[in-house]
């Protein structure tokens, strides 16, 4: 596979889900920085486009799954929201629900998009790193 279509694929699925990005560019035999620089961009690209397309997304959300619905829940994520706000919810995001939804998520339980973003993107550079580590660490044991 050129080298070309393997980048391609790696930013997609770190768009997607990131924690699957990285375990594929290392069977793909990437160099593991390249694997999370990409990953790590596809991610934040990914969120970046929810909260840019911002209120249709929200509106899209809402009427999907009501507000209070989502407030009435007391899983994982609306903990993870309540307990650690923008913050948190931006750097466990991308692990938990991936980048994307992780952004239409937050703009839904009221984040604002400018304090969303860039907690989004450091949790997406955060968990590239984790997760191109864990591959390569996984790679180069399986090879021995």
């Amino acid at each position: 596979m050129k080298l070309a279509w393997k980048l391609i694929t790696v930013f997609a699925l770190g768009v997607a889900e990131l924690w699957a990005a990285a375990p594929a560019g290392v069977v793909m035999r990437l160099n593991p920085l390249l694997v999370c620089v990409v990953a790590a961009l596809g991610a934040v690209a990914g969120g970046t486009v929810v909260i840019l397309l911002g209120e249709r997304v929200k509106a899209w959300l809402e009427r999907k799954r009501k507000r209070e619905k989502l407030e009435e829940r007391r899983g994982l994520l609306f903990r993870v929201w309540q307990r650690y706000g923008v913050i948190g919810w931006g750097l466990l995001a991308p692990l938990l629900v991936g980048s994307p939804l992780g952004a239409a998520f937050g703009l839904v339980l009221g984040a604002p998009p400018r304090r969303l973003l860039p907690w989004l993107a450091a949790g997406s550079v955060m968990w590239s790193v984790v997760f191109s580590l864990l591959a390569a660490l996984g790679s180069h044991f399986m090879t021995r």
